[in-house]
């Protein structure tokens, strides 16, 4: 069983007593609430569950001791009525908690952030499905961005490592950070570079090791006429990717549309494809599965070969 810590297993309990419609005993809780030993024996348990009560009573939730006719202890229970605010939210309100949740698929916080979705339905109702969502999501690779928005709340410098599509080798980097944003399924870090005294736009999955969030304050704060969103997408649009390609006969018919692949399409040809990102390119040229040779570059072509590989061991076939 996974290690629950102290403050995750208060929150399980206000939510099983909160949430049932009945006073909840003792044995129950121990069974349902994550972060009690199932293989405990019963006295570590009660002095547990004693501590977990005091410290809940003590920061205002008060969980009530119910009795049964006999002066039995029946179980226990929170009233929805002590609460400050009903916990309520509405269709467009759980959208948005839902798509925070899956934005951190895969992530250091998903099964935080999954829990707490799951809770808040519990007593809000089910999350209504996302569609026609760009989907960005932070990865183990996004390490990064817990740092850095701790950083842009606090208003520090970071420094960092940052390997660019034409280094060979990680350069350090000192920066005031304006802001991070998703687009196109990466996420950027904007900001004033302290080292080359100009504005910066840095991927944050090609940041290597670790972001150190100093203790100076920010000397350049971000102008407030300045779109961060325009930025990254600027970037982008003034270094797209291209890639020399090879479509076999009767393949790639998305691929030959949108790239000026006319012809008979039952015949192979070579094109010039192009997008907005490298990464951008790799999901075009992925989608096309054996039907794509990639001639060149070479950087290209090695990416997209990993990346079918990858997709071939994840539903255990092999790759032709």
């Amino acid at each position: 069983m996974a290690r629950v810590d102290r403050t995750e297993r208060l929150l399980n309990v206000v939510f099983c007593l909160l949430g049932s419609p009945r006073p909840v005993p003792r044995s129950e809780i121990r069974r349902a609430v994550a972060g009690y030993d199932p293989d405990a024996s019963e006295v570590a348990f009660e002095r547990m569950f004693e501590r977990d009560k005091d410290a809940l009573r003590s920061m205002g939730i008060p969980v009530e001791t119910v009795l049964d006719v006999n002066g039995d202890v029946e179980g226990y229970v929170i009233r929805r009525q002590v609460t400050n605010e009903e916990l309520n939210f509405d269709a467009d309100e759980l959208a948005v908690i839902a798509l925070a949740a899956a934005t951190w698929q895969t992530a250091v916080l998903e099964a935080p952030a999954i829990t707490a979705l799951r809770k808040i339905e519990s007593i809000s109702g089910d999350a209504p499905e996302l569609r026609d969502f760009n989907d960005v999501r932070m990865t183990a690779t996004d390490a990064a961005l817990l740092p850095l928005m701790g950083a842009l709340r606090e208003q520090r410098v970071v420094t960092f490592d940052y390997r660019g599509g034409q280094d060979e080798q990680p350069v350090p980097r000192s920066l005031d950070p304006w802001g991070v944003i998703a687009h196109d399924g990466q996420w950027y870090l904007v900001g004033h570079d302290l080292d080359r005294g100009q504005r910066r736009t840095f991927r944050v999955s090609r940041i290597v090791g670790s972001v150190t969030v100093t203790a100076r304050a920010i000397q350049h704060p971000r102008p407030a006429e300045v779109d961060l969103a325009e930025i990254v997408r600027g970037v982008n649009a003034e270094h797209p990717a291209r890639a020399r390609v090879l479509i076999k006969a009767g393949q790639g018919a998305q691929l030959r549309a949108a790239n000026d692949g006319g012809g008979n399409p039952f015949q192979d040809v070579e094109i010039s494809v192009a997008a907005i990102s490298e990464d951008a390119l790799i999901s075009q040229l992925c989608s096309a599965g054996s039907g794509v040779v990639v001639l060149e570059p070479d950087a290209i072509r090695a990416r997209v070969q990993s990346a079918l590989s990858a997709i071939a061991r994840q539903h255990g076939g092999a790759q032709r």
